[in-house]
């Protein structure tokens, strides 16, 4: 392929990374990394690195040398490579609180007791899926850490080409099917390559390149589609850079020069805590509702009336007496005593007819007299109009 190709290959792993975060258009999004920073021959610290930023969050000395560090997303873990142990190298898991376990011997699939590890030695590191590549002069191995029988052994092998490009990669990471990586070879100078894990096809992006340096011990591919590379001695210090999307590089940090550096990221944010939901408080115990009381019913007042007195046969308002020859005076009518009774007081819109009713029924003596007089007057008329009537008949 040609290094234009290269470029657009590089182009192409600057424009999908910032799908993987919908802020990549910021200059330095967080990325928090794990690396692991070796003295001259000494054992390495691991450090909590917001290659970002440059800020430390945590540093911790796992006792051991560490190198070719991988992140698995799936398992929230980091793995590297532990040197100076028994049958060679190890694997080792780092957690986010930075305990480190050891695994034990990488060895070969279909080995059982190895004498010695394949991978020892290695100097790069980066885990895509299940999968675990491995760098050591210019041959790349695939570890499975997939669970099974098959768990941290070797199942591939892939010879890199041209050399001269991949003798002096140090650190990669993973994205897409390929690994990102600087190489420091006199071709390369500092120049980001790409590796296909599959072929071992290794191919130079153009205008994409870090200052020339010894080693690029530590490779991290941040969220935001830059690359973030530790030179681990560039003019007696060690430097961060930062390769942004455009090819400008920028110094993030510098500090003392190290003898050996690997990083893993960028690992996942926690999971903020949930909250606990608050205790609920016990029902408070209702108060008995009331029984709704009947509302008795108003009857009404009862209306007095002519039952409850004897019947009487009530005078017209205006007699005329009729004259008769033999008129007989009207006997009035016995009214036995009755107990007096309490009546209710009648209402003002009770009817003549009715209030005199009435007072006849408190009285029943007044009513008496007043019969009598009317029968006297009825018989003050009768021989009035027969005196009259014979005085007629006798003036003829």
């Amino acid at each position: 392929m040609t290094r234009g190709a290269a470029t657009v290959a590089v182009a192409g792993l600057v424009g999908a990374s910032a799908l993987l975060a919908p802020m990549a258009a910021r200059a330095a999004e967080s990325c928090l990394a794990v690396q692991a920073e070796t003295g001259s021959y000494g054992k390495s610290k691991l450090r909590w690195l917001d290659v970002g930023s440059g800020t430390t969050s945590r540093v911790t000395e796992p006792g051991y040398r560490l190198n070719a560090l991988g992140y698995s997303a799936t398992r929230n873990l980091v793995f590297g490579v532990a040197e100076g142990l028994s049958r060679g190298a190890h694997a080792v898991t780092i957690d986010r609180e930075g305990k480190t376990q050891d695994l034990g011997p990488i060895t070969r699939a279909g080995n059982r007791l190895p004498l010695w590890s394949p991978v020892a030695g290695v100097t790069a590191g980066a885990i895509g899926g299940n999968s675990w590549y491995l760098l050591r002069n210019g041959t790349l191995y695939t570890v499975d850490l997939t669970p099974g029988e098959r768990y941290l052994r070797v199942i591939g092998t892939v010879f890199l080409r041209p050399i001269t490009l991949a003798h002096d990669v140090n650190d990669f990471a993973y994205h897409n099917g390929l690994l990102y990586g600087v190489s420091t070879t006199w071709r390369g100078k500092g120049a980001v390559i790409t590796i296909d894990p599959e072929t071992g096809k290794v191919r130079e992006a153009e205008d994409a390149r870090f200052p020339p340096a010894d080693v690029y011990g530590s490779v991290v591919l941040g969220r935001d589609g830059a690359l973030y590379a530790t030179a681990n001695r560039i003019g007696g210090r060690s430097v961060l850079y930062r390769l942004d999307r455009s090819g400008q590089v920028t110094v993030v940090l510098s500090g003392p020069p190290l003898a050996g550096s690997d990083a893993a990221g960028c690992l996942t944010a926690p999971e903020p805590p949930k909250p606990e939901p608050p205790n609920p408080e016990p029902p408070k115990p209702e108060p008995p509702k009331p029984t709704p009381t009947p509302t008795p019913t108003s009857s009404p007042s009862p209306t007095p009336t002519s039952s409850s007195s004897p019947p009487s046969p009530s005078p017209s308002s205006s007699p005329s007496p009729t004259p008769s020859s033999s008129p007989a005076p009207r006997s009035a009518p016995q009214v036995m005593p009755q107990p007096p009774v309490s009546a209710p007081r009648p209402s003002r819109s009770v009817a003549p007819r009715e209030r005199k009713e009435a007072a006849e029924e408190v009285d029943p003596h007044a009513r008496t007299k007043e019969k009598r007089r009317w029968g006297l007057t009825a018989l003050v008329l009768i021989l009035g109009g027969g005196a009259a009537a014979g005085a007629v008949r006798r003036a003829r």
